[in-house]
Order: structure tokens, then C-alpha cells, then sequence
């Protein structure tokens, strides 16, 4: 929740204010490491949620992950309900749908909210990564502590290729950029903004 408040709070004015992202031109969020898609879909109910009170916000929301079993659980967008409780109520009750059988106690996240999110199949190892538009968000959380050190430089260099100067990159909490050579400025625990071109 702290990422997300964040975003809300500081983040989305910053780009509106400072490039009219979100008005001029869509800002683009992207999920990094998906896994089974509870990030871009809390991240699609947030961006929502902001332009219900932002008139005029618009936003475009890209998922990816190495695996293609995770991607099509994400795509069905379809959940044990206990995965669903760290999600606000009130955001429960207006973006997932209970199953009618009680029995099975599972949520789908609603066909709207899944229309809103382009999932892909990408490696975060790739050299070049098949991304065309520049990002002013990125999530790339809890993945990069599995890689050793030059290895987090890469993958982070690269992700910085698709983020815009001034965009904001969120990291896991467990996640240091310690020692590591890129473009990125902390300006929360865990959350960084690019700096330079």
C-alpha cells in the first residue's frame, strides 16, 4: 500500500504538473515481474481510482513476465480470495466479482478492469526488450535480489532505457541499489526517480 500511495500522492501530480503526463499523453505504467498479475491489477484499480477524481487522466498499464503459466493465470485474472485481502474493501467490492458457488471462495477481477492491461512475455535477461514506448512508472519488485550484482546493473540499465527522465521506478523492500551504477535517485525508501536522459 505504501508504493501506491505514494504514486497517488506524489508520483501522478509530479508527471501531470511537471510534463502533463496524464493529460497531453497517456502515462504509462509498467509491471515489471507480473508473476500471476495481483500487481497490474491493483495497480489498474489505483490508476482508475485516480481518474474517477481526474478528470481528463488517462493511462496505459503494460505486464510482463518470463513465465507463460503466470501470464495466463493473469490474463483469467481469476483468485483464491484470501490473495485478494491486502486490496481495500471498498476496492474489492467495485473490481472482483465473488464466485457464485460459495464453495469456492474465489474472486475474478472484473472484465473492464482486465480490458485496461497488455500482458507479454518478456525476460528481464533479453538484451533488448521488445518495448516501444517510454515509461513515466515502473514496478520491477522482488525480482532483481535473485540476481547477483552485475547482474542487477544490467537489468536495471536496461529497464532505465524505457523510463522517462523524472519517471519513478519501485523496488521490493527487501531491494538496495547500493553500489550499483544507474540513473536512478531515491526519493523514498524503495522508490526512485530517474535522473539525467
Amino acid at each position: 500500500p505504501r508504493h501506491f500511495d505514494f504514486l497517488v500522492q506524489t508520483a501522478l501530480p509530479y508527471l501531470i504538473e511537471n510534463h502533463s503526463w496524464g493529460v497531453r499523453k497517456k502515462v504509462a505504467a509498467w509491471s515489471a515481474a507480473c508473476s500471476a498479475g495481483e500487481e497490474p491489477y491493483t495497480l489498474a484499480m489505483v490508476l482508475s481510482e485516480f481518474q474517477r477524481n481526474n478528470s481528463g487522466f488517462h493511462f496505459s498499464i503494460l505486464a510482463t513476465d518470463i513465465s507463460t503459466r503466470v501470464l495466463e493465470i493473469a490474463v483469467n485474472g481469476i483468485y483464491e480470495h484470501s490473495r485478494a485481502e491486502p486490496i481495500p474493501m471498498l476496492l474489492r467490492k467495485k473490481y472482483l466479482l465473488k464466485s457464485k458457488n460459495q464453495k469456492e471462495n474465489i474472486v475474478r477481477v472484473i472484465g473492464e478492469l482486465r480490458g485496461l492491461i497488455q500482458f507479454q512475455r518478456l525476460n528481464l535477461m533479453d538484451d533488448d526488450y521488445d518495448i516501444h514506448e517510454r515509461m513515466d512508472i515502473i514496478f520491477c519488485r522482488n525480482v532483481i535480489i535473485y540476481f547477483d550484482r552485475p547482474t542487477q546493473e544490467q537489468v536495471l540499465n536496461r529497464l532505465c532505457r524505457h523510463l522517462i527522465p523524472g519517471g519513478f521506478m519501485f523496488m521490493g523492500h527487501s531491494e538496495t541499489l547500493g553500489g550499483l551504477k544507474v540513473p536512478l535517485a531515491p526519493v523514498a525508501t524503495t522508490i526512485y526517480q530517474k535522473v539525467g536522459t
